[in-house]
């Protein structure tokens, strides 16, 4: 019986020493837990206020962005050029209204996406093919390329524009597209034109000049004598010749009035491939 006992109260002892240890390693358990819990939850908040500072930089970012491209599209249209750019397969991206109203006659969406030879209304086969001709030679030359072409404009008209083609590189240095710039040569070339006319008729109005000078004296001599002709000869069967000479001198005497009167520069085909002066165009009153 006293065995007995001392064994159950042994047994209870070490029971309770037991339940004493556990406790104490499911308490360090739980405080070792707690403490991991305590640093995630750090970390969470630290990840959590990093992510928000990172959130506002990007979004900083995205609005410099914004800006920057609004800004680049104020100025694109500031320009009174027509301007426009594609990528490396010949699609539009981009363009400026001027080019969008006044070359192709759309609104920008309606531009962006497609090729020339997708728009044959705007832009007739022909001309694409040129444009896409010298797209070419400007890749070739891996630099600006500039070229004279005729644009069909938005009311239907084709005039002469200069173009501006420039390769555009991505950062690896591979081309990525092209921006041309246009230039209107109608005042240009209708200002050369004039001033070529002019010139040309400044040189025909010195040989005119020369012409009725040198003619004149002449023609005043054989005037003279065939009217001193016609008075002796008069009744003569040879007057009939001296009537159709005289018609002949006063249309000499016309010629010289009409080379004295020239005011522009005209001329006519003579002889094939050969041109002469229209004398009768270039001395009628304007």
């Amino acid at each position: 019986m006293g065995i007995t006992f001392w064994f159950l109260i042994l047994l209870i002892v070490g029971l309770g020493v037991w339940g004493v240890h556990q406790y104490r390693h499911q308490n360090l358990k739980m405080q070792t837990l707690e403490h991991s819990l305590l640093e995630i939850n750090q970390k969470t908040i630290g990840q959590e206020e990093k992510y928000t500072q990172n959130q506002a930089q990007w979004e900083q970012t995205e609005e410099k962005l914004r800006s920057f491209l609004l800004l680049m599209d104020t100025v694109m249209n500031t320009i009174p050029n027509p301007i426009y750019f594609k990528d490396a397969e010949g699609v539009y991206q981009g363009c400026n209204k001027v080019f969008a109203k006044q070359i192709l006659g759309l609104t920008r969406d309606r531009i962006i996406g497609k090729r020339p030879m997708e728009m044959p209304d705007q832009i007739p086969a022909d001309l694409a093919a040129t444009y896409q001709r010298e797209e070419y030679k400007m890749i070739d030359k891996a630099g600006i390329h500039t070229f004279e072409a005729l644009v069909q404009c938005a009311d239907k008209q084709r005039r002469a524009y200069l173009f501006s083609l420039a390769p555009v590189m991505d950062s690896q240095g591979t081309l990525s597209g092209s921006v041309a710039v246009l230039s209107d040569l109608t005042e240009k070339n209708r200002a050369t034109h004039n001033r070529m006319q002019k010139e040309k008729l400044e040189g025909v109005l010195e040989i005119a000049g020369a012409v009725c000078h040198e003619f004149n004296q002449p023609l005043q001599t054989i005037s003279g004598y065939t009217e001193l002709m016609a008075m002796k000869l008069d009744g003569h069967e040879a007057q009939s010749y001296i009537d159709k000479f005289t018609a002949q001198i006063e249309r000499m005497r016309d010629i010289t009035d009409k080379l004295h009167g020239l005011t522009r520069y005209e001329t006519k085909d003579y002889a094939g491939n050969t041109k002469i002066i229209d004398i009768n165009k270039a001395s009628e009153k304007l």
